[in-house]
């Protein structure tokens, strides 16, 4: 072998031994513990327009496995922090009212017992934590509520990549542990 050729072989594991030294510390420094709070409110103006600014504050999560993650609600409307697959997660409006229908936000209301799968009539909610898999957050349908001004802790139980929504209010959604949707 030339000498040029044992420099660009002595180059590639040098970027990868850099690369490496780079990534596994990033991926062990994910936190324990995230805080994510609802923020946001409505808007009014007569004759033009209403618009909701509610929404997570942190369209990405970095936690690791068994970790931690504190939802605080600071607005006068009640939320979910409910998970679903990335396919699932609105990117139109048309998708958000769709949510409803063909989406995941009909079925999360029913598990939470928001909504008569008989008579399909809205009630207050009856089960405030809904685990569809293992013991805590790791699969969609695995959904928590929050109460105005209310807070709760979900406990991640998975290292792959997680989405979430308010099944409430579709167009609030982010990610876990993976980019945020787009």
């Amino acid at each position: 072998m030339s000498r040029r050729k044992y420099a660009r072989a002595g180059i590639a594991a040098v970027v990868v031994g850099v690369a490496a030294a780079i990534a596994v510390p990033a991926m062990a420094a994910a936190p324990a513990k995230v805080t994510q709070k609802v923020v946001g409110g409505g808007k009014f103006v007569p004759n033009r327009s209403v618009s909701d600014t509610m929404h997570f504050k942190l369209d990405r999560i970095n936690v690791r496995k068994g970790g931690t993650i504190s939802l605080v609600n600071t607005t006068d409307a009640p939320h979910s922090f409910s998970l679903v697959t990335k396919r699932q997660v609105p990117r139109k409006l048309a998708a958000v009212d769709a949510c409803f229908e063909k989406g995941p936000c009909r079925q999360l209301a029913i598990d939470h017992g928001a909504i008569n799968p008989v008579t399909g009539e809205e009630q207050d909610p009856t089960t405030p934590l809904v685990n569809k898999g293992k013991a805590g957050f790791n699969q969609p349908g695995d959904s928590v509520l929050l109460a105005p001004h209310g807070k709760a802790k979900v406990k991640v139980t998975s290292a792959k990549a997680l989405y979430y929504i308010c099944a409430i209010h579709p167009w609030m959604l982010g990610a876990i542990n993976a980019p945020a949707p787009r």
